[in-house]
């Protein structure tokens, strides 16, 4: 599965790079990857790691459509950010032992952030609204969009912004 994620991430970047190399994000440092290490421990996969180190992901902004088929964009967060939003943040400090770890927020402006759920082995992304409450089962059960089944479907089906 991993193998895969990463795979459907490079084609994302090699299809973001063919319109322009300004839409590509930046790599994290050695230095961000051992923070997210020592902070998330075994909560983060190593392949997500490896996942924002190797590809320009950091800062991308990766389009997905909603019910209403709107376009609606995910920004990938640095790890610093990850971090603040997962361990300092509401929704993230009470859904972060449910394996949800925050991996970008909404460019726009809305406050709500996107996490995924590490805990289930396709790594479903979700939009959780930070004003849903401050019980991790409340937030999960009415706070939450899923916005794909999948990383893997995010990066094979992402949308460029141009």
């Amino acid at each position: 599965m991993e193998n895969t994620i990463f795979n459907m991430a490079k084609s994302f970047i090699e299809r973001a790079e063919i319109l322009s190399k300004a839409t590509l994000g930046r790599t994290a440092t050695d230095e961000e990857i051992k923070l997210l290490k020592q902070k998330f421990d075994s909560k983060l996969p190593d392949w997500y790691c490896s996942l924002i180190s190797e590809l320009p992901l950091i800062h991308m902004e990766i389009g997905w459509q909603d019910d209403d088929e709107e376009v609606q964009y995910i920004e990938i967060l640095t790890p610093k950010d990850m971090i603040d939003e997962s361990y300092n943040a509401y929704p993230g400090i009470p859904i972060l032992n449910k394996g949800y770890i925050c991996i970008g927020i909404d460019p726009s402006g809305s406050g709500d952030p996107y996490f995924i759920n590490f805990n289930n082995p396709e790594y479903p992304v979700f939009q959780i609204y930070h004003d849903s409450g401050d019980q991790a089962e409340e937030i999960l059960d009415r706070g939450r969009e899923k916005v794909t089944d999948s990383l893997r479907a995010l990066f094979e089906n992402g949308i460029i912004l141009e």
